[in-house]
């Protein structure tokens, strides 16, 4: 907070222009009497407020005598103070032309100054300062003023020099104090605050300034100090509140700080610094909802804000609404278009859009502006590892690591690339690397439990998998839940648990087999899972009662995640409960379906080629449609069903003119899903719901799997262990699903060339 003010003064007339008795003949000699008593009057009515009054006294006395240089400086000030700086200018230097005095060049040197005509204000003061060098006015307007025109070396000078008339001076010392912040001087700020504070104690602006200058030194606890000095002189200042709040942020205590820029903006409610800083603290918490909100209170009081547009398109990202941070970014950079950082996050959008090409382009742009960006090269690094151009993505990366070699995202991905590059233990490393800089980075200790995992080193990696719940926009993290949750040690003998479902439908299928083990130790079992598989469920062996998400539960004594049930079980692949099937669909509905497909004297295989498209791993698991064409093209001797219940907007051309049954009408939710597969003779499958689906059901399933593959399909082999009828079809590399399309398309010809007998057992799953 700077102090630096430009203003105007008036003063009563002069001391000789007292009133005193007179006779009418002295008066009409000398002409000297009433207009002093006008202008003494008219004085006192402006000191008092009384403007019109005023105005209408100096009116009269300037129609007697228009060339009253004391009235013409104080009719001046009034219109200054009313709002009309040109016509104060016109009077104020007629008064100075006709009788120089200090106090009126200083006023004039004053609204001079607030009309940016700074070289002739510095004029005004130096001529009121050579008619008394000791005048305060001038001396402390002129430091100002120089302030104002950033010449603070100068400023400090004319504070000097007005201390040196009056050492307690309180603006010159506050404003001393500002033009040291500004020239890094914060030592000498800070003794210069210390020396206002010895005049005024309870000086709001020291304090508050003080504040600053130790914030701008890293001292933040005694900053914070400062600022709430400074409200306890004036409660609920929105200023000081807001600038409490960045320091807060700064502090790493972003919820003390939002309540800070609360309170700033309950007083002012169209405190545009403190509603945009108020979208950084919700940042900071994660919570991203309330931060767009909060950037269109801003940009709905100042629509061209760039930094408001920035934070909402940074929210809008983390919401995956990549379309509209697009165009948020966009209309950033239109106001701010040298932004590195606005640019290199608009990339992220533009990848997660698809558009490489363009997300690229765009990051050789910040490169070109600021070489040494990391966070640019590593996300040049991203987009390439999209593009499965890994060679290029690791060099992006160790161009980072070289920039910021302590940055844990750089070790993170780095990590996340030699693992496509089959680099396991490589991959190790590098997560390694990035928690030994940030021991609680959760998302590395998430991609540690995925080698663990993947390796088959269960007792490691399923500790490491609960680092999930430590990520703040998890959106499956529970807080509703009343009872302990179940680690494994507690006896369940006689108790009641809820497992409940926590992410997608795969995962619930493939892990509600842990009911029956829970059974085992004598829990009454409440099984929590997603809508769309409360029908399917009651074929599963173990649960007392199943629940919807958001039904109403009864009383229970332990929670568990499904997914953490082998951690607490302590699961290995050796004690894997591998039995197929533990669900089963209704028989009525599979005769439904079996009467639909008519005729089954040929074999009957289904296919998914793509799952849910806000899945983190999407573009590498789901393939186009027309990938598989060769496939259904290369078996016309096959009955071929499309088990795809959302068919994306450009797979649907091929759907139409490829010979697959199309039945997504006909299927609500996976109880007909599970039907239906009951009825076919194979699934073929991307990593999807329906192949755990059809696994579990025990039904013969044949996986197409990106490289490197999800963890639950371990690594380097054709089987597995969770579902014994599944069959593995791996890329060669990662991209390269021709070769296991090729892979799938031999074994299903050899299958159909098979007798009869033989083909009736792969149906029934022998």
């Amino acid at each position: 907070m700077q102090n630096a003010q430009q203003g105007v003064a008036i003063q009563p007339a002069p001391a000789n222009a007292r009133i005193h008795e007179t006779t009418a003949g002295e008066a009409a000699a000398t002409g000297y009497a009433e207009p002093r008593m006008t202008l003494v009057q008219a004085t006192l009515l402006h000191e008092g407020g009384r403007l019109d009054e005023a105005k209408r006294a100096y009116e009269t006395l300037l129609a007697d005598q228009p060339d009253d240089a004391e009235a013409l400086h104080l009719y001046g000030v009034l219109h200054a103070q009313q709002g009309q700086p040109e016509r104060a200018l016109t009077l104020l230097r007629r008064s100075t032309q006709l009788m120089p005095q200090p106090l009126a060049l200083a006023n004039l040197g004053s609204i001079l100054a607030a009309g940016g005509q700074i070289d002739e204000a510095l004029a005004c003061f130096d001529a009121a300062l050579k008619l008394d060098p000791r005048d305060l006015h001038a001396l402390v307007r002129r430091g100002n003023t120089l302030i104002e025109a950033g010449r603070y070396e100068e400023a400090v000078a004319a504070y000097d020099q007005t201390l040196a008339v009056a050492p307690m001076t309180l603006d010159a010392l506050c404003n001393r104090g500002s033009a040291l912040r500004v020239l890094g001087r914060y030592q000498e700020a800070l003794d210069t605050y210390a020396a206002a504070l010895t005049v005024d104690p309870r000086s709001f602006e020291s304090h508050a300034n003080r504040g600053n200058v130790l914030k701008l030194q890293g001292r933040h606890a005694e900053a914070l100090g400062a600022y709430d000095r400074a409200l306890e002189i004036a409660p609920n200042h929105p200023a000081i509140l807001n600038m409490r709040g960045m320091l807060l942020i700064d502090m790493g205590r972003a919820r003390e700080a939002l309540a800070s820029f609360n309170e700033a903006i309950a007083g002012q409610p169209d405190l545009i610094d403190a509603l945009y800083n108020s979208a950084v603290a919700l940042e900071h918490l994660g919570h991203v909802q309330e931060v767009v909100a909060r950037c269109d209170r801003v940009l709905a009081l100042q629509a061209q804000h760039a930094r408001a547009l920035a934070t909402r398109a940074n929210a809008r990202l983390a919401l995956k609404d990549y379309k509209s941070a697009l165009t948020d970014y966009d209309a950033a950079l239109l106001l701010d278009p040298q932004s590195t950082s606005m640019r290199c996050n608009r990339s992220t959008a533009l990848r997660h859009l698809g558009r490489y090409d363009e997300a690229l382009t765009n990051l050789d742009q910040v490169l070109a502006i600021e070489p040494s960006f990391a966070a640019a090269w590593g996300n040049r690094g991203n987009v390439l590892q999209d593009l499965q151009r890994f060679d290029e993505a690791l060099a992006a990366n160790e161009r980072m690591l070289e920039i910021d070699p302590r940055s844990t995202i750089a070790w993170l991905n780095r990590g996340n690339v030699l693992l496509n590059v089959a680099k396991p233990g490589e991959a190790l490393e590098a997560y390694e690397r990035a928690l030994a800089l940030e021991p609680e980075h959760f998302d590395a200790h998430g991609a540690r439990a995925f080698v663990y995992l993947r390796q088959g080193d269960f007792e490691r990696g399923w500790s490491e998998y609960e680092w999930r719940w430590r990520d703040p926009a998890s959106k499956d993290a529970r807080h509703d839940l009343t009872a302990p949750r179940w680690s494994g040690a507690e006896d369940l003998n006689g108790k009641t648990i809820l497992l409940h479902a926590e992410q997608g439908f795969g995962d619930t299928l493939q892990f509600c087999r842990f009911v029956e083990p829970i059974v085992a130790r004598g829990a009454k079992v409440l099984l929590e899972v997603q809508p769309a598989l409360r029908l399917l469920m009651p074929s599963l062996r173990g649960p007392s009662q199943i629940f919807s998400k958001g039904e109403p539960l009864p009383p229970y004594d332990f929670h568990c995640p499904l997914l953490s049930v082998p951690l607490a079980l302590g699961t290995d692949l050796t004690t894997l409960p591998a039995h197929t099937p533990y669900l089963a669909a209704d028989p009525k509905m599979v005769e439904k379906w079996r009467q639909l497909l008519g005729d089954d004297r040929r074999m009957r295989v289904g296919v998914v080629w793509s799952g849910n498209p806000q899945h983190l791993n999407d573009r590498n698991r789901s393939i186009r449609l027309a990938s598989l064409a060769p496939l259904v093209k290369s078996a016309p001797d096959v009955d071929w069903i499309s088990l795809q219940k959302l068919v994306r907007d450009e797979d649907k051309a091929d759907l139409a003119t490829l010979p697959l049954s199309n039945l997504a009408n006909e299927i609500r939710d996976f109880s007909d899903t599970a039907a239906l597969v009951s009825a076919l003779d194979l699934v073929i499958a991307v990593d999807t719901g329906v192949a755990h689906l059809a696994g579990a059901l025990g039904r013969p399933v044949w996986l197409l799997l990106s490289e490197p593959s999800d963890w639950r399909w371990l690594s380097d082999r054709t089987d597995s262990p969770w579902y014994p009828t599944a069959r593995l079809f791996r890329q060669g590399k990662p991209g390269d699903w021709a070769s296991a399309i090729e892979s799938v398309k031999n074994a299903l010809r050899e299958a159909t060339s098979r007798t009869i007998d033989d083909t009736a057992s792969l149906r029934h799953g022998r």
